[in-house]
């Protein structure tokens, strides 16, 4: 893997063989993506040795380098209970033969990959390069030019190396974006939640987001890999326990949202916001300095993409669908209603409202979870901002676009209820040993 470096890192040597192949799986995807760039600015042609040779050097070199730093001792929980756990593995295998065989058979893929995610890779495969002259082509507006670049590249390097674009089977791909996620989910989860509690969200997320996956018509373009990011990135806050944590994994699936997705963008100004009050308030040490950890690599790589967007002579930054105080209040009629019918999320709003009626129940601090809501809030609320600015009635987009872009916000509100529901029954739990307890005399 171009990433393998990531496995050695000691934030993640107490966790599982394939929860350090997708913390591997994170970082080969970011610098696969940043070569590609690099190697189009120098005139480099792409090849798979070219595009493979830096991300193997730099993971190798990194992973000699954090091989020999002292891991911390890893936090000690539950033993697994053996239902638990196969229930969970059942349900997990469910939801990913469903989503599988729906992508497989093309009832999921999206129309966004064949309009410009799958054009762009094939050409880009095709020049060699991350074509610029195409990009600036006036009849390639369609293509939305200035979204970012780690899917076309990725997809671009399988089809240099199959041979040709493999249209068919680019969907099915997005499976292992989900697929990787789980291993990750669980290992992170059990460092809060126990064996148990992190075996039952991990269940319940997956259930959730494959159904999601499916509906949305996801197959094929960047929802996949940005729920990836954006899920790795807010489970590592959230399990955060006393600040001294390293923030080499959140950094990491941040830097690889920005390149995924605009909305990459938004998860990191909020899960930035999220982690600094919840550190703040909770008076954890060097809050400001792992503010900049926990920010950098992400700003790093939007700024790796503005910079070849400025080299190539094209327009820097996102275009947005209208002037930044041009939106209309009246739309919010629209906006509210339709963006609440179209949370269904292929369970008929059962992946919502569960973990909304946990969180209620639960009653939990606020401050524990602030990443989670604020991701939440934040990109339902930017949702909400850019639909204002439609130039005319917004419904028909937000039927098109809401069922997968508010896909990390439903990622973010079930990992949230996590925390929460197992938080208070521990809380009752340590309650009710205190009752039991005889007075002291």
């Amino acid at each position: 893997m171009l990433g393998a470096g990531a496995a050695f890192h000691p934030s993640l040597r107490g966790d599982g063989v394939l929860a350090r192949a997708a913390a591997s799986l994170a970082l080969g995807t970011v610098s696969l993506t940043l070569t590609g760039l690099l190697w189009t600015l120098l005139g480099v042609s792409w090849s798979l040795p070219a595009l493979a040779a830096p991300p193997i050097a730099a993971s190798l070199v990194l992973g000699i380098a954090w091989s020999r730093l002292e891991a911390p001792a890893p936090p000690t929980a539950p033993a697994a209970s053996g239902r638990v756990a196969a229930a969970s593995i059942f349900v997990c295998g469910v939801a990913l033969f469903l989503l599988a065989w729906s992508l497989a058979t093309s009832a999921a893929t999206s129309i966004d990959y064949l309009l410009f995610w799958g054009v762009k890779a094939a050409r880009f495969a095709e020049a060699r390069a991350y074509n610029p002259d195409l990009l600036h082509f006036r009849y390639f507006l369609h293509g939305v030019p200035d979204y970012p670049p780690a899917v076309p590249i990725v997809q671009a390097w399988g089809a240099i190396a199959a041979g040709k674009m493999p249209w068919r089977f680019v969907p099915v791909t997005s499976l292992l974006w989900l697929a990787a996620s789980i291993p990750l989910l669980s290992a992170l989860l059990r460092r809060r939640l126990g064996a148990d509690g992190a075996s039952g969200v991990t269940a319940f997320w997956t259930a959730a987001l494959a159904a999601s996956l499916a509906f949305s018509l996801s197959g094929g373009n960047a929802e996949a890999p940005l729920l990836f990011f954006e899920t790795g990135a807010v489970a590592a806050l959230l399990v955060e326990r006393d600040g001294t944590e390293s923030r080499f994994l959140p950094g990491l699936m941040l830097a690889g949202a920005v390149l995924t997705k605009v909305e990459g963008c938004v998860a990191l100004a909020a899960l930035t916001a999220g982690a600094a009050a919840r550190d703040a308030l909770e008076r954890r040490p060097r809050v400001a300095t792992r503010t900049v950890a926990l920010a950098a690599p992400g700003v790093a790589a939007l700024g790796a993409w503005f910079f070849f967007q400025w080299r190539e002579r094209l327009p820097v930054g996102y275009r947005p669908h209208g002037p930044l105080l041009g939106f209309r209040l009246d739309y919010l009629s629209t906006i509210v209603p339709a963006g609440v019918r179209n949370l269904q999320g292929g369970t008929y709003g059962l992946a919502w409202a569960v973990p909304l009626v946990l969180i209620a129940a639960a009653r939990p601090s606020i401050r524990r979870a602030l990443p989670a809501l604020a991701l939440v809030v934040g990109l339902l609320g930017f949702l909400v901002f850019d639909y204002m600015h439609d130039a005319q009635d917004p419904g028909l987009r937000i039927s098109w676009t809401a069922p997968r872009v508010s896909q990390p916000a439903l990622s973010a509100c079930i990992l949230a209820a996590g925390l929460a529901s197992f938080e208070a029954a521990r809380r009752r739990d340590a309650a009710a040993v205190t009752a039991a307890a005889p007075p002291k005399p």
